[in-house]
């Protein structure tokens, strides 16, 4: 019998609602019973515990009237059937209710019987025994609360039944009516009908399935849309292929791999080949056209594409006659059966081929045009590194093509043309023009140097970036040797290659802008050789030239490169002198100095035809600055100053301005008198006391003296400038240093005298003596001076230039505990930059400044800048030339704390400083010189 699929979900739910309910019932039951026993057992167990407490002191004062009244007050509860309690010996102090025959043993403690439940529990106390107590409690109570709690559960289950078929009921009839629908849809499914759906009218699994079946039938119907139209798509394909193949002139087929029987064709082979597809169906017909050079190749390629595609270019003989190149792309295939089969794209490229052809000639063509041709042509990427050069590059310079590519065109530019070289290109790659032309030296292998003309275009992109450059270099090096020529012609001198007179002008008009930028002065020597004239007589115009050539060398070798060396003709010389001294006694010094030198230059005798002779100049001077003269007025002076020369004996120097003439010529007898005066050791020193606020002398400044034999006491403004000009200021300097050093150890073990410093100038120059750090380490170790009572005090023009050497020098020095102080701040070019490097003790201001700091308002704010600049720098700071109380008082409001000048005293010999210092110091005896 088949039950359909209703009763089997109400059979199966109620067979398993009828176990559930029966388990259910047999747990709850046994579960009740158990409780109901646990539940007896503590509570009796918990009223004995406290009956134990309340009789341990009735039986520990053996008070039956005690342990009565307790047991009465118990008996009160209606659930207490009896209590008894025993003594130690079992015997009953007291008693309620109905004691039964036997009380529970102590080994059980519990008992449980119909009805009631005893406990039995020994009383002790400090672990002696005192007693028992024995106590039964009724259960009917509790037992007719269980028989009522079963009686409840078997009825909720009887109901929980029911109410369960009935549930089990409508379930089955739900789902048989949602199983229908399921079954009515897969009918439609089934008979084709895709747009059947199956109303959704749940959420749960059954409304999923709906669903997912609606899903399922409108998937197919799309599919089935889909198909429809890829069919359609398909023909279209077909016949587009078909168009195509016919409109590019090839054709596509399959065949038989072994014996490259076509299996299929598409396409127009009549029109391609010349021949129709059942002609050439058999491989053996298609390779009879192949030509036999190419064949091999095909057949080569129709086996290797079996691993992967491969392409072949052939000649075909069409039927017309005429050999035709043709391209198949080949491939394997394998079909569902496994059948192989070769496939195939045969394309007309005869157009293509010949067009390539053409290509490879016209590169030829080009390629013998950019290799033969003079010119470099080069090809650079966007950053300027080139990626294209021909043969004439290699020729050019030696470098090859091959490790040239790559690097830029600077790496091989000469160094005088880096800057124009790196311009060019630089403007060029960042787009600042389109094309640009320049003319530069190139470096060749061999070190030599040639002239290029470089022209070259920028290529850019679409988004205006360069991206390329192309250009020609062109050898102008024959070009640029013939204008050198012509330059040469037009601005020198043929014989001796000096300047002539035309680049002589230009050379003086441009001495003369310079002087006016400058307010320096310039000089100009005119040099004529005596008795020329008989030498060209006697020995002939080609010694003659020889001797001017001679002369020119020598003269040549003697004058600096900033100055010019001219020949105006003749045996006439000329000298531009730049860049000399402000004050025109020493610019006219300088220049003397040159004329002296030229002098003794010629005074050795020239060898001119075998013979050894003498000849001599005589030189004319005149100095310039600005342009108040010009060029033909300044030439045309040093022309009348050396005829002067001439009416004054030759073979001497004359100035135009005899008042300058004179004063060169007390200069030179001011230098000789000085070199006297250091070989007979004729200087001196004095002391000019420095002091503090307190006016206490803490050290003195050395200064030098010269008392001349006739002259007296000659001022050091005269005599130093002309001993740092000859370096007569060296060993003058070194023989000062040596007589502080000397005072020094002398002192140290003077305790009037031992803290005193002394102050020495140094000069720019011999402060730049390379021996000079070495000479004053050796004068302290010889004379044992303490190194920090020195103080060398430095200018400003020190640190015009080699303030490197000037901070070694300072640092080594310091080493010896050596203090330096910077004099005449303020006057000179002060740099704070040079100034902060610098490791001084000390800032001094100028007396040109305290002169005037209580009437000139610049002054007192320079004197205020110095003294607040030092003490930003943490330096000490000294006021030199302090000459009255008004002026000591406003540097010391200032800020200034130590002072020199003639209100503490002049500049003065030894014994007047000791006996300043001793009188300070209350001690008036004269000091002890060793």
């Amino acid at each position: 019998m088949r039950l359909n699929f209703a009763w089997q979900i109400i059979i199966g739910t109620v067979a398993i609602q009828v176990a559930m309910v029966a388990a259910l019932m047999i747990s709850g039951i046994s579960q009740v019973q158990h409780n109901q026993s646990q539940m007896l057992e503590r509570f009796a167990e918990q009223q004995g515990r406290l009956l134990s407490s309340a009789l341990t002191p009735g039986l520990a004062y053996a008070d039956p009237a005690m342990l009565q009244d307790l047991l009465e007050l118990v008996a009160d509860d209606s659930n207490v059937l009896y209590a008894v309690v025993l003594d130690a010996q079992d015997q009953p102090m007291a008693s309620v209710g109905i004691s039964p025959d036997t009380i529970p043993a102590r080994a059980d403690g519990t008992r449980t019987t119909p009805g009631q439940i005893e406990i039995l529990r020994d009383i002790e106390l400090a672990g002696q025994p005192l007693g028992t107590l024995a106590v039964g409690y009724s259960t009917d109570a509790i037992d007719a609360l269980s028989a009522t709690l079963l009686q409840r559960n078997v009825l909720l289950a009887l109901g929980v039944l029911v109410l369960s078929m009935l549930a089990a009921v409508v379930f089955s009839l739900v789902i048989t009516r949602r199983l229908r629908l399921l079954n009515q849809g897969g009918k439609a499914l089934q008979g084709g009908r895709l747009d059947h759906r199956i109303p959704v009218r749940s959420h749960d699994e059954f409304g999923d399935l709906a669903r997912t079946f609606n899903d399922v039938a409108a998937h197919l119907g799309s599919t089935q849309t889909t198909l429809e139209q890829q069919n359609q798509q398909l023909n279209r394909s077909v016949a587009r292929l078909e168009s195509m193949l016919g409109g590019a002139n090839a054709i596509l087929w399959e065949a038989d791999p072994r014996t490259h029987e076509w299996e299929f064709v598409s396409g127009d082979t009549r029109r391609l080949l010349g021949f129709p597809a059942h002609n050439l169906g058999r491989g053996e017909l298609r390779a009879r056209h192949i030509h036999p050079a190419d064949l091999p190749r095909v057949q080569n390629a129709a086996r290797e594409s079996r691993t992967s595609p491969r392409t072949v270019d052939y000649r075909f003989a069409h039927r017309d006659g005429q050999w035709i190149w043709l391209r198949d792309i080949l491939s394997w295939a394998r079909d569902a059966d496994g059948r192989e089969s070769l496939r195939g794209l045969t394309l007309d490229i005869t157009t293509h081929r010949r067009t390539t052809d053409a290509l490879a000639e016209s590169e030829n063509r080009y390629r013998d045009v950019v290799d033969h041709i003079s010119e470099v042509i080069f090809r650079t990427d966007a950053e300027g590194h080139w990626t294209l050069l021909n043969p004439a590059w290699e020729a050019l310079t030696g470098f090859s093509v091959e490790e040239t590519l790559g690097r830029p065109l600077c790496d091989f530019v000469a160094p005088e043309d880096h800057d124009d070289a790196h311009s060019f290109c630089a403007t060029l790659l960042e787009g600042g023009s389109h094309s640009q032309s320049e003319e530069i030296r190139l470096r060749t292998r061999d070190g030599d140097i040639r002239w290029v003309s470089i022209y070259a275009s920028a290529r850019f992109d679409d988004h205006d970036q360069v991206m390329a450059t192309f250009g020609t270099m062109t050898d102008i090096s024959d070009r640029k040797q013939a204008e050198d020529e012509i330059r040469r012609l037009a601005f020198f001198d043929g014989l001796t290659q000096l300047p002539n007179r035309t680049l002589l002008h230009d050379r003086l008009g441009q001495s003369l802008a310079n002087t006016e930028r400058t307010r320096l002065h310039g000089a100009l020597l005119f040099i004529d050789l005596d008795n020329f004239k008989d030498i060209n007589d006697t020995l002939g115009h080609a010694v003659g030239d020889d001797l001017l050539r001679q002369v020119a060398e020598r003269m040549l070798n003697s004058v600096r490169e900033a100055d010019t060396l001219a020949r105006l003709g003749g045996d006439e010389f000329v000298i531009i002198l730049n860049d000399l001294h402000p004050d025109p006694a020493r610019a006219a010094t300088q220049a003397e100095a040159v004329g002296r030198k030229l002098i003794e230059i010629l005074r050795d005798p020239f060898k001119l035809a075998g013979q050894r002779r003498h000849v001599t100049p005589s030189i004319g001077a005149t100095l310039f600055s600005g342009r108040s003269l010009s060029v033909e007025e300044i030439l045309k002076q040093a022309d009348l100053a050396m005829y002067r020369a001439k009416n004054a004996g030759r073979n001497t120097v004359r100035f135009y301005d005899p008042e300058l003439h004179r004063a060169v010529e007390a200069r030179f007898e001011l230098e000789s008198e000085l070199r006297h005066a250091l070989d007979q050791d004729a200087f001196s020193v004095h002391y000019q006391p420095q002091v503090n606020t307190s006016g206490a002398v803490i050290g003195a400044e050395i200064l030098l003296r010269w008392k001349h034999a006739s002259r007296g006491m000659i001022s050091p403004a005269e005599f130093i400038p002309v001993a740092e000009q000859t370096g007569l200021i060296v060993p003058i300097g070194r023989k000062v240093l040596r007589a502080a050093c000397e005072q020094l150890a002398a002192w140290k073990h003077q305790p009037a005298f031992r803290d005193l410093t002394l102050s020495v100038n140094v000069s720019a120059r011999q402060f730049r003596h390379k021996y000079f750090v070495r000479d004053l380490a050796e004068t302290l170790e010889a004379t044992g001076a303490p190194g920090h009572r020195l103080k060398l005090e430095l200018t400003e023009s020190m640190l015009l230039e080699n303030v490197e050497t000037v901070i070694a020098h300072i640092e080594e020095l310091r080493s010896f505990g050596i203090e330096f102080s910077l004099d005449d701040f303020g006057t000179g070019y002060s740099s704070l930059a040079y100034l902060k490097r610098l490791p001084l003790a000390q800032l001094k201001i100028d007396q040109s400044f305290v002169r005037d700091v209580l009437d000139d308002p610049n002054d007192a704010a320079i004197a205020q800048m110095v003294v607040n600049l030092a003490h930003t720098l943490d330096l000490d700071v000294i006021a030199e030339g302090v000459e009255n109380d008004q002026q000591r008082a406003f540097l010391f409001g200032l800020g200034c704390r130590h002072f020199q000048g003639y209100l503490y005293g002049h500049p003065d010999t030894l014994a007047e400083l000791e006996a300043l210092v001793l009188r300070q110091s209350g001690n008036g005896n004269a000091a002890t010189h060793p």
